[in-house]
């Protein structure tokens, strides 16, 4: 995932090197009850936060055939899909949520204090990959407009707001410039921000989103604060695991048999373009943008770490 990859390493850097995260992860059992789990993450990285959280949701879904983990005190976790896809290993169904910084005006409103709050859902198939869904509540992420700002192109209209409320073509004025990016599906995407923050955040007496601060924000608190929820669900307490993973199967070919549009080779279901990439990009090595290269060698420079040739 381009925007959530590689890209990111640069700040996650600074803010390690500010203080601003923790450099060695400090993550707490707070209550623990059945299937679920209350965590606290004292300002640790989101990457290992969320790792420890989707494990222990698994586990508990071993136990119990669910498991519900809740995480304070977090942070930016990178792409939201791979937590879920953790619960593949067992054939489990895997999801999440999440707040996030300030990136959106509530509905009607000027003021950006709503997260895009995504979740993200891993469902096992049999001969198919996995269904994969995963994105934020607004119609791009926030990474798509830093990504386009350092490669100099514009975005297209609908993708975000200037801090006036118009739309823009300007994407550091649609994100960094204090602009919103647009919610998805308008009011129901507006909807489904606010129960993603009281499932994480409400829920665990975390940072509300109008409290967090984004990771080009200066931080001195040290942490950020993000909330997530993690589940992990057993198919044996329904079906089985393995018929389910027939039925998704069927499920997908009944998709794929359906009437298409016109000009559509294949109807595709979420999860399957970006397989298809990653088998790409194993086979031929992951492309990197221009930009992003020159910013990796003078990160590598500034830590004493040579650039690999080619």
């Amino acid at each position: 995932v381009e925007t959530h990859g590689v890209t990111r390493l640069p700040i996650y850097i600074q803010r390690l090197q500010k203080g601003y995260v923790r450099k060695k992860a400090l993550i707490t059992v707070v209550k623990e009850k059945g299937p679920t789990a209350f965590l606290d993450a004292h300002g640790s990285m989101g990457h290992v936060a969320s790792s420890r959280a989707m494990e222990k949701a698994v586990a508990k879904a071993e136990e119990f055939g669910v498991g519900w983990v809740s995480v304070k005190d977090s942070g930016h976790f990178g792409v939201a899909g791979l937590f879920p896809m953790m619960a593949l290993a067992k054939d489990f169904i895997g999801y999440l949520c999440t707040n996030s910084a300030p990136m959106m005006f509530p509905w009607g409103g000027r003021e950006r204090i709503i997260g895009n709050n995504p979740l993200a859902y891993a469902i096992p198939a049999g001969k198919y990959p996995p269904v994969v869904l995963d994105f934020s509540l607004s119609v791009v992420p926030a990474g798509k407009l830093i990504l386009s700002r350092k490669k100099g192109e514009k975005i297209p209209l609908g993708w975000a707001f200037d801090k006036d409320g118009l739309p823009t073509e300007d994407p550091y004025a649609g994100y960094e410039g204090g602009g919103s990016l647009a919610p998805v599906g308008g009011h129901k995407g507006y909807g489904l921000v606010l129960v993603h923050e009281m499932l994480t955040a409400v829920l665990t007496g975390g940072k509300w989103t109008r409290n967090i601060k984004s990771l080009y924000e200066e931080d001195p608190g040290g942490i950020q604060g993000t909330c997530h929820t993690f589940l992990a669900l057993d198919p044996d307490c329904f079906i089985g695991r393995e018929e389910f993973k027939r039925n998704v199967d069927a499920y997908i070919e009944s998709l794929k048999g359906s009437a298409k549009a016109p000009g559509t080779a294949e109807i595709l279901v979420p999860g399957e373009p970006e397989h298809r990439t990653e088998q790409k990009f194993l086979r031929e090595g992951i492309p990197l943008s221009p930009n992003t290269v020159k910013e990796l060698k003078q990160l590598g420079g500034a830590l004493g770490i040579p650039f690999p040739a080619g």
